[in-house]
């Protein structure tokens, strides 16, 4: 039987107990283990939408770079661990058994009605932290619109609503239609 967990975790200690659960999804925020919620069918289509668009835009570039979709754990620190809806990283493949991604370059939620003070407060405060965040999306299935928060000179996150045309994310390069997003 799978019991969420309440002891103060390490990041390593709560992938590898993740990793034994039956059901759920969880993540570890400041050590304590957080049961993520269910989601709904419109989560669940955009955010496969999301993944694919960013796929199709690294295969038409000449970078390598690999889009993974939700299930992999992005460590925040030693104490938090994230799990995305998708996210893209660059440079070589990572071995087959890798279970956690520490160097993202982009990093995307889709909002669920209770998740929204979550994903642009505390993951955007996190996210940022990872030196090598370029960009985090938060997609907005209600106003259907893309939050990009992008990584400014000063290392901040600058923000841009994208309700229309194409969303530029550079470095690494890639382009996606938002029309393409929510059809």
């Amino acid at each position: 039987m799978n019991v969420a967990h309440r002891k103060r975790m390490t990041a390593e200690e709560f992938v590898h107990w993740a990793m034994r659960q039956e059901t759920g999804r969880y993540e570890l925020v400041d050590g304590i283990v957080v049961r993520m919620n269910s989601e709904r069918l419109v989560h669940v289509r955009v955010k496969h939408r999301l993944a694919v668009l960013l796929d199709k835009a690294i295969a038409t570039t000449a970078i390598e770079a690999e889009m993974m979709a939700d299930g992999m754990a992005v460590r925040v620190s030693e104490s938090t661990v994230h799990e995305p809806d998708a996210l893209v990283r660059c440079g070589p493949p990572l071995d087959d058994e890798t279970i956690i991604i520490t160097d993202p370059i982009v990093v995307c939620e889709v909002l669920s009605p209770s998740t929204g003070p979550v994903d642009t407060g505390t993951k955007l405060l996190n996210y940022f932290s990872i030196a090598s965040v370029q960009h985090y999306l938060v997609v907005d299935t209600t106003k259907r619109t893309v939050l990009h928060y992008r990584r400014g000179p000063d290392g901040s996150p600058a923000l841009q609503a994208v309700s229309a045309g194409e969303l530029h994310l550079d470095p690494p390069g890639l382009t996606i239609a938002i029309a393409d997003l929510f059809s």
